[in-house]
């Protein structure tokens, strides 16, 4: 009998709220989970492998896919979790930095393009299907807010790509999806509500069933569970 391949996530911008619970989840389920991000001095979770990605430089993201793939494995699941954020002055969006714009979105968009471009390759050249790609997104690209500027931008392209690998890939090969928490009444969720174990939760769902389209939305339900709204 041939021997069962491991699961292996690769969560790329692993924090202390989302990354962490996501990588949790898929751990206790039995995946191998490494998890990219520039500090990798310490590691706080346990059996989860740190690997160094500096999301603005292209040439690392695809160095951290190699060495995913030699230490645990090609991954099956690959979460996009980096976002960058810069405030305007009050009502004044159009007063971010230009240098400040452009390197938020060369973590929102170029690096998020680099890990679908390396994720895909690599899954393809070891015939791993489905690839499941999630992209942790937000409300921004459908609710525009002028808070928001350089990470609404940024979230908009990435939605544009998931929704476009939807399209051009058949969903035995790549599973895209753009994955938001929302309020009950869909709208963005203040930050000290963002739930990380909601986020795992609802990321273990998407990489084990099928039902889900690109643009998952998702609230609180009232036992604590995910309540999709889309």
């Amino acid at each position: 009998m041939a021997a069962v391949e491991p699961k292996v996530v690769f969560i790329l911008g692993g924090g202390p709220r989302i990354g962490h619970a996501v990588a949790r989840k898929f751990s206790t389920q039995g995946y191998k989970v490494a998890i990219g991000r520039r500090n990798t001095d310490k590691s706080e979770l346990d059996g989860v492998l740190p690997v160094f990605v500096d999301l603005i430089k292209p040439e690392t993201i695809e160095e951290a896919f190699r060495e995913v793939e030699s230490k645990l494995g090609v991954p099956n699941v690959v979460v996009y979790n980096a976002a960058a954020l810069t405030f305007p002055p009050e009502n004044d969006p159009f007063g971010v930095e230009p240098a400040a714009f452009t390197r938020d979105l060369a973590v929102n968009v170029d690096g998020a393009y680099a890990a679908l471009h390396h994720a895909t390759r690599l899954a393809r050249r070891h015939s791993v299907s489905p690839l499941v790609f999630i992209a942790t997104g937000n409300v921004t690209p459908f609710q525009p807010h002028p808070l928001a500027v350089t990470l609404g931008s940024g979230k908009s392209a990435l939605a544009h790509l998931i929704s476009l690998g939807t399209a051009a890939y058949d969903a035995k090969e790549f599973r895209f999806h753009f994955a938001s928490q929302v309020t009950d009444n869909g709208g963005p969720v203040p930050y000290p509500d963002v739930s990380g174990e909601l986020h795992g939760e609802v990321y273990w769902k998407l990489a084990n069933e099928e039902r889900f389209g690109w643009d998952v939305r998702f609230a609180v339900g009232p036992d604590g569970s995910p309540n999709f709204t889309s």
